[in-house]
């Protein structure tokens, strides 16, 4: 049977500088998009947003249409 070490963790106190230190390295190892890619990927992002903001507001209207209708309201 494997021995596990076991570690405390109420007794380690939260260490802002080594969490920041640590968090400053996993970002260096990122991959981070190219400029190109942001430009495309950003402009991807807007279209779709545009596209459901429009398919929402169609929706809205069309909802709004039908139950105007079927409560006489005009």
């Amino acid at each position: 049977m494997a021995t596990d070490t076991v570690t405390n963790d109420a007794d380690e106190r939260f260490n802002l500088g080594r969490y920041l230190s640590e968090v400053q390295t996993e970002l260096k190892k990122a991959e981070w998009p190219t400029r190109a890619e942001l430009i495309r990927l950003t402009q991807v992002v807007l279209t779709l947003i545009f596209i459901v903001a429009i398919y929402c507001g169609g929706l809205d209207a069309l909802l709004g249409l039908v139950t105007n209708r079927l409560f006489n309201r005009n």
